[in-house]
């Protein structure tokens, strides 16, 4: 399986000049933890997320501090063609939950969180559908999930 059957083509984007208050209310109001935040070209230059934001609040930083201030800059991306397994060691090696999936362009096409991933194979294990040419491997995932929750190696 691969991200483009999981991904939310519902992308939350703002512009590094939208304050942090404002990131904060269009993530309450899309449900989602993360924002895409794009140049006015559709370029990628960062992703604010709930822990972003907890950081601001934690400091005390004003709610109206431009949203590339607190972005987290140095953001990996994968392709709608990357496979589920792939995209979920690659969040959990890098301590991330959320992963911006983008076209050949370097365009943002989706969104992908680990919630979605757990949410995927879960289901697909306790329906017991997962067939010989499969990509997941039930022992893999638990082993993901394993070093997800205890930041084993």
């Amino acid at each position: 399986m691969q991200l483009t059957d999981v991904m939310s083509t519902q992308v939350v984007a703002v512009s590094p000049e939208t304050p942090v208050g404002d990131a904060a209310r269009q993530m309450i109001e899309h449900d989602t933890g993360a924002a895409m935040v794009l140049t006015a070209g559709d370029d990628l230059v960062g992703v604010i997320t709930e822990r972003d934001l907890l950081r601001c609040v934690s400091e005390g930083v004003d709610p109206g501090t431009p949203t590339g201030e607190r972005m987290t800059r140095h953001v990996l991306t994968a392709s709608p063609s990357t496979e589920l397994a792939q995209a979920m060691a690659l969040m959990v090696d890098g301590k991330f939950r959320h992963l911006p999936v983008v076209n050949e362009d370097g365009r943002v096409v989706g969104v992908v969180s680990m919630r979605d991933l757990m949410a995927y194979t879960s289901l697909r294990l306790r329906h017991g559908t997962l067939h010989e040419e499969d990509d997941l491997d039930p022992a893999e995932i638990i082993a993901t999930i394993h070093r997800m929750r205890t930041g084993a190696a």
